[in-house]
């Protein structure tokens, strides 16, 4: 392993993630064929060195649209296991950019940009940004941050290694609560979430709305345009307090929760929503925050909504330090509004129709159409040009 792939400022207390596997030639081949260009050489360099490696935490000299200092403390690597690995861009991010790290705490990403543009050069490290204002129906917000990734290591600035910051990658976190309080604190409008019996207040709580209109065909491998077999993907996250980017701190969110499959197999509409559990139909991907225990036994039950507003019970259990404890949330989620694009504003009622089984209410919403964009050159030509599409609660 050469450790002059990263600066010595990084070197000297980087590790490469032992769960990744070793990158053979024939690997780095396979991935770099299927790129409109090979990587860029800085990039190549310590891809090839460690294949996912962690530097301890890192400040960026960014702040997010939330104020929050940006921090990192990885780079990915080519696997083939659950967790997050090096990938290309979709219906988020282009298709050009390669994702190679996010931010601590947050869904943020950093991406490297593949292949020349306009107005931009291949190398260029772009950082999209899910908080950030705009006009449009995109969920994150890119803005160029260094012409290289080697410059983009340049600029990293380890930080002290304590509690605070760091986490040997041998131990368990320290849990914010020690042993179960009992009895337990009563969820109330002040501290809707309850950790091992211990209450505790929410920043912040937002249920996002994903429809995707580029799926997979039946019997291939292949992804194209299909607005007649459009899915949704809901997202929840709880933002707890300023603490919530630290490693082990609680920072809930759940991914690709089974919504559609608590509801005959379709997105429910608004009136809908009331009443509705959402259970173990299928696996939940629900996380206790960021370098934290997972959270299995997921139920969530909505109570009522409001305007965008539903009233939630989730219910889960987690493991800690051998200790099988109790998590519960009960308090309000802003519905985030529903995102997809459309090859065509024509196509907006057909990707409506297959979400909501026939049900959609067009006058539960207000409807966002944004200008159409040109996703690059290396997307195939059926999903090049979009429009973005918003949908906000009334």
């Amino acid at each position: 392993m050469s450790s002059t792939a990263l600066p010595p400022a990084l070197a000297s207390r980087a590790w490469r993630n032992s769960q990744n596997p070793q990158l053979t030639r024939e690997r780095l081949q396979r991935f770099e064929e299927g790129l409109p260009l090979p990587l860029p050489s800085d990039f190549r360099d310590v891809l090839v060195a460690y294949n996912g490696v962690h530097l301890g935490p890192c400040s960026t000299g960014l702040r997010d649209a939330l104020g929050d200092e940006v921090h990192i403390d990885e780079l990915l690597g080519l696997h083939d296991h659950d967790w997050t690995p090096l990938r290309r861009g979709g219906t988020d991010i282009p298709m050009d950019i390669l994702v190679f790290t996010q931010q601590r705490g947050s869904v943020n990403r950093f991406g490297l940009q593949l292949a020349d543009r306009p107005d931009s050069p291949r190398g260029t490290v772009w950082f999209f940004d899910i908080n950030a204002e705009t006009e449009t129906s995109d969920l994150y917000v890119p803005s160029a941050c260094a012409a290289s990734f080697g410059e983009f290591l340049s600029r990293l600035v380890p930080l002290p290694e304590d509690p605070r910051f760091f986490t040997p990658p041998s131990d368990e976190p320290t849990p914010p609560e020690s042993p179960e309080k009992r009895p337990a604190d009563v969820p109330t409008p002040q501290k809707p979430l309850v950790l091992a019996g211990h209450g505790h207040t929410v920043e912040d709580a937002r249920l996002d709305i994903r429809v995707t209109t580029r799926l997979r065909d039946e019997g291939t491998s292949a992804y194209r345009y299909q607005p007649d077999r459009a899915t949704a993907q809901y997202d929840l996250e709880l933002r707890v307090d300023s603490t919530s980017d630290e490693d082990g701190r609680p920072a809930p969110y759940a991914s690709a929760m089974p919504v559609t499959d608590a509801n005959q197999g379709r997105h429910p509409t608004l009136a809908e929503w009331p009443g509705l559990v959402v259970g173990q139909e299928e696996p939940w991907d629900a996380w206790y925050g960021t370098d934290a225990p997972s959270l299995g036994d997921n139920r969530l039950t909505v109570l009522e909504r409001s305007g965008a507003d539903l009233q939630v019970r989730w219910e889960a259990r987690y493991s800690w330090a051998g200790r099988d404890l109790p998590f519960l949330f009960e308090g309000r989620v802003r519905i985030g509004g529903i995102r997809f694009d459309v090859a065509s504003p024509e196509d907006i009622d057909r990707v409506l129709a297959s979400a909501f089984g026939g049900r959609h209410q067009a006058g539960e919403w207000i409807r966002i159409v944004g200008e159409q964009k040109d996703r690059g050159p290396q997307v195939p030509e059926e999903g090049r040009y979009v429009f973005p599409v918003k949908l906000i609660p009334r």
